[in-house]
């Protein structure tokens, strides 16, 4: 018996030509062994593996076979064997360009998904009701929050749920996309079709969960939110025996708190579908927007080769359709000096209206190189030009677009809403915040609010605005201002009350109601006495003066709740006995037309109504906006000469 060393010193008796090289297998015992040579190292093989090789070479060579014959049959070869179209490849059709020679933008290889809003849907326990609650034992509701209360072990659920003080209720809301973990969002509060409830008027919605609901009916399984708090009836005015239906229904502002963020999604086009499309997209989103260096990944993530998923940028939070039609324009595939002659080509595009804000998303998309062609256009002639470079200046973070932005706000209506948020968005430059703190006192009331709101989302703690929550109820703003005095309150999204003035003050004699408990009487003049009552008696009893500020502070702290403090504001109003304007919900809106000149003289001609300019950039695969939904693609006309 030999071994390998024995072979390895007498190598000719194992060689058939020394010319070609090619090595013979010799049996040495029980082994088989590859003399040293240039083609095979020296490996030693023991029976065992005898058959997995012989094995593998056998399938190695009908795969080879399998392969030319499916080439001679089809003249193609398959995509899984060394041929045709792999997953890391585009299609063979795939163009890098559009047919005019541009690059492809993501929206050319994409379109949009997961961009709906989704409606969330759950059965509460309403407490605190001042005696207008009902049993309601018969209905759905009841045997919902009834199961609820039982599977959370409470006792002595049936004689809770028939106290007048208490309400079985339906809960409805929606999520719009890209809503993120711990956002706010209204809820509705509806009572059964035949319920013994009288008004929910004063009542607490007690925690309460959420889940997502598709075709009429209610996915039970994983909870998308919770809800709780105050509700505010749709009409605090409305009495039981007046209009009593709107008492039955109400609203909780920002009562639900989302468990769970929404991302977007990207799908790719059929013929870009591959790995290698979708991983080029994913890079080119996570280029653009870059998040810390803490952070373990991108926006944007490949999941497969249709199927990319898109956080939201926190610069875009407040703004999601932007965010989308930045995404949608940017290059797929460019080369520096494409990106060169391309920003060339959108700079002389940027200066003309008909052209502009398509112009400005591409060089937005493209990030820091396109801001100098951007900073050009701030000094057309044309508003719509200066305004859609000013915006994209912003969200690019470069400030000189401050001033441009604030006078537009001032001027617009139409480009209002998207001109203060745009200065929302530039955190770090102090330009933007003077020019907000400015238009806090323009004579306009949007614009006060709206320049107000602008301030809270850029730094909620500017002492230009100074904020507190009362007694956790809801967010309360006192601005020094000079300009005529104001008060806003919101009826969606943020339970908020703003005193845009110091001098605010209730004009004697008055009576007013806070809620169904509380009762401000003004009769004294130059003090106002504040009653809290209970089925007992008088509970507690302060005495303020007629200044606005102590009023609202006593109710609340007294246990008033927002919807008490807005009904008082809302009395006090309709008998006038508010020394100033009262005003609601007074935002700019984001579905007014800007008409430009050549648009009028067309409108003269052909008498039809004129597109919003949102309407005027039709790109091929634009995003549009969820239905219902108010976003900075609506369209509409809106009568502002009111809120001004």
């Amino acid at each position: 018996m030999c071994d390998a060393a024995t072979l390895t010193r007498k190598p000719s008796k194992f060689l058939l030509t020394e010319k070609l090289k090619i090595a013979t297998l010799a049996e040495c015992g029980n082994d088989w062994v590859f003399p040293r040579c240039s083609l095979f190292p020296q490996t030693v093989m023991s029976n065992r593996f005898r058959f997995p090789f012989l094995t593998s070479v056998v399938l190695f060579g009908f795969l080879l076979f399998a392969n030319g014959c499916t080439e001679l049959l089809t003249g193609k070869k398959p995509d899984w064997l060394f041929g045709g179209r792999k997953n890391n490849e585009p299609a063979s059709d795939f163009k890098i360009e559009t047919e005019d020679g541009k690059p492809k933008l993501i929206g050319d290889c994409a379109t949009i998904g997961s961009y709906h809003a989704i409606r969330v849907h759950g059965f509460g326990l309403v407490v605190g009701l001042p005696g207008t609650g009902g049993e309601d034992a018969n209905t759905f509701h009841y045997k919902r929050v009834y199961d609820d209360l039982n599977r959370s072990n409470a006792t002595g659920i049936r004689s809770l749920l028939a106290r007048p003080d208490t309400a079985v209720v339906e809960i409805q809301g929606t999520m719009h996309a890209g809503i993120q973990q711990g956002d706010k969002f209204d809820v509705q509060v509806l009572l059964p079709m035949e319920t013994e409830t009288k008004s929910l008027k004063g009542g607490y919605l007690t925690a309460t969960k959420l889940t997502e609901t598709a075709g009429g009916g209610t996915l039970t399984g994983t909870t998308r939110a919770r809800a709780e708090g105050p509700i505010m009836v749709e009409d605090p005015m409305a009495t039981e025996t007046n209009n009593s239906i709107r008492l039955q229904k109400g609203t909780i502002l920002g009562g639900a708190t989302t468990i769970e963020s929404r991302s977007l999604s990207l799908h790719t086009k059929n013929d870009a579908r591959s790995i290698f499309v979708a991983d080029r997209v994913a890079k080119a989103i996570n280029y653009r927007f870059p998040l810390p260096a803490s952070s373990r990944k991108g926006v944007a993530t490949a999941e497969s080769d249709e199927l990319i998923i898109v956080d939201i940028h926190p610069d875009y939070a407040n703004d999601i359709p932007r965010y989308v039609r930045v995404i949608q324009s940017i290059a797929c595939f460019e080369s520096q000096p494409q990106q060169l002659r391309r920003i060339e080509r959108l700079k002389e595009e940027l200066l003309s209206p008909s052209t502009a804000q398509q112009a400005a998303f591409q060089l937005e998309a493209i990030g820091k190189p396109g801001i100098q062609a951007l900073q050009q256009a701030l000094r057309s002639p044309n508003m719509e030009v200066r305004f859609h470079a000013a915006t994209s200046l912003a969200y690019l973070g470069d400030g000189t677009s401050a001033k441009v932005l604030a006078e537009i706000a001032q001027q617009e209506p139409a480009f209002r809403v998207y001109a203060l948020n745009a200065l929302s968005v530039m955190k770090n430059e102090l330009e933007a915040e003077f020019y907000l703190r400015e238009l806090l006192h323009v004579p306009s009331a949007e614009t006060r609010y709206g320049a107000f709101r602008a301030l809270k989302n850029r730094n909620p703690s500017d002492q230009s605005i100074r904020g507190e929550m009362l007694r956790g109820q809801f967010s309360y703003h006192g601005i020094t201002s000079p300009a005529a005095p104001m008060v806003h309150m919101t009826s969606k999204k943020y339970p908020e009350i703003v005193l845009f003035g110091t001098d605010i003050f209730l004009k004697q004699p008055f009576t007013l109601d806070a809620g169904a408990r509380i009762y401000v009487n003004g009769q004294a003049q130059g003090k106002v006495v504040i009653n809290r009552f209970v089925t007992s008696g008088v509970d507690e009893t302060r005495t303020v003066s007629n200044r606005l500020d102590e009023v609202i502070r006593t109710v609340v702290a007294m246990g008033g709740t927002y919807p008490d403090v807005v009904q008082l504001l809302r009395q006090a109003d309709m008998r006038k006995v508010l020394s100033c304007r009262l005003e609601t919900d007074c935002l700019p809106e984001s579905n007014r037309e800007y008409r430009r000149q050549s648009d009028e003289l067309e409108f003269a001609e052909e008498e039809e109504k004129p597109k919003s300019f949102w309407d005027r950039w039709n790109p091929k695969n634009i995003f549009l906006p969820n239905p219902g939904e108010k976003t900075s693609g609506d369209t509409g006309t809106v009568n502002s000469s009111g809120r001004d």
